[in-house]
């Protein structure tokens, strides 16, 4: 055999390798076994409601099913791009499942709270009956939590000193900016601080991933305010405390 067909062989057994470990799913140590048998909704994924109905398909009254096809994963972010309640098992394929009354609408797209859990499925293999029927499916399934190091974690305190400036509209005002990519939803809840009037005077601009607060008192509207806000970093969302304080 030449050189050349050699080398072509090898690189065949390479690539053959290469596809067959890509196409092994990788099982996290978390991850639980469990055989869901038709119609059985005593036996779910988890802490979940689904379980899989004659039809064949996840079924739910209580959650979203996402349907990855073979090309998600365990470490799968929430995706709520495509969320349903009925959705078809099919072997070698990967699911997710998050509960529909914690998916909120944050800054125009739906987000899941990064403090929340979720499950990541994969479908192993049907499970034959005596007559060799489809009777259910052996699953493999593991808890997860929102992996996003953009966002803040759940009501982080962030302490903001409002500075003066020349303006003839404002004589107090700050800035803060998130990581790139982050949105502020533009509804927030503000509360003062015992003794203070200061959110009377607050006005509060939202751009993006920046926030900026501005006080229009000139009187000496001293103390501080405490506004609640959610940010949002593609599928997922926090809820930060900003304490703002005056200067005065």
């Amino acid at each position: 055999m030449n050189k050349l067909a050699t080398t072509f062989l090898f690189m065949a057994a390479l690539f053959i390798s290469a596809c067959s470990n890509d196409d092994e799913p990788q099982i996290p140590a978390n991850a639980i076994t469990v055989n869901l048998v038709n119609n059985d909704q005593q036996k779910t994924i988890g802490g979940s409601d689904v379980y899989i109905n004659n039809a064949n398909n996840f079924t739910t009254n209580e959650c979203g099913i996402v349907d990855f096809g073979s090309k998600g994963g365990f470490n799968q972010n929430p995706n709520l791009t495509q969320i349903a309640q009925e959705v078809a098992v099919t072997p070698g394929n990967y699911y997710q499942i998050v509960l529909a009354s914690d998916v909120k609408n944050i800054a125009g797209q739906r987000a899941y709270p990064i403090n929340t859990n979720f499950y990541n499925v994969f479908v192993d293999s049907w499970i034959y009956n005596a007559d060799n029927e489809i009777s259910g499916a052996k699953i493999m399934y593991a808890e997860c939590y929102p992996d996003k190091k953009e966002l803040p974690e759940w009501d982080s305190a962030i302490n903001v000193d409002l500075k003066p400036v020349t303006h003839e509209e404002y004589v107090e005002s700050v800035a803060y900016s998130f990581a790139n990519g982050v949105k502020i939803d533009s509804n927030y809840d503000i509360s003062d601080f015992e003794g203070s009037e200061l959110s009377r005077y607050m006005d509060i601009d939202i751009q993006d991933n920046t926030i900026t607060f501005s006080s229009r008192s000139a009187f000496g509207a001293s103390g501080k305010t405490e506004i609640i806000a959610f940010v949002r970093h593609e599928s997922v969302f926090s809820r930060v405390r900003f304490i703002v304080k005056s200067a005065q």
